[in-house]
């Protein structure tokens, strides 16, 4: 008879950058809400008549995303590609003024709503595979 060990482990790998990242956008989110609040206080009459485009809200969730799907990768080259590319998207954004290419800001919050869709599907997808290996180590004991 063999014996089968949990060959699939759902655990965080250094999760602390992943975790500042997170924190970091989720202030400059904040940051950007309060500021939308007072410029809505000082121009109500304009309020009503622009249509403003809000990102830091889905930015947030999106740099969350990728965060999760970092904690739960195994320390290799991948890990430290998403680290990067999560400290360009939050201070790319964020920063993009300093850059003089047009629509940079946008370019930069498509991407990461592109790798923040592919990190839920692979978070979906290592989720699935921690409770089917669950499942069928639990059917063999």
């Amino acid at each position: 008879m063999k014996n089968y060990k949990n060959q699939y482990n759902l655990k965080l790998y250094k999760p602390v950058f992943s975790i500042v990242i997170i924190i970091i956008q989720l202030i400059f989110s904040l940051k950007d809400y309060y500021e939308l609040q007072e410029w809505r206080k000082a121009n109500p009459e304009l309020d009503s008549l622009i249509n403003l485009v809000i990102h830091y809200d889905t930015l947030f969730i999106f740099v969350l995303l990728i965060g999760i799907y970092e904690m739960l990768t195994k320390p290799s080259l991948n890990k430290k590609l998403i680290r990067l590319i999560l400290v360009f998207i939050v201070f790319g954004y964020h920063f993009s003024g300093l850059i003089p290419i047009k629509d940079f800001k946008y370019g930069i919050y498509n991407t990461a709503w592109f790798l923040g869709f592919s990190a839920f599907v692979l978070i979906l997808v290592k989720i699935t595979k921690y409770l089917i290996e669950k499942i069928t180590s639990r059917k063999l004991k």
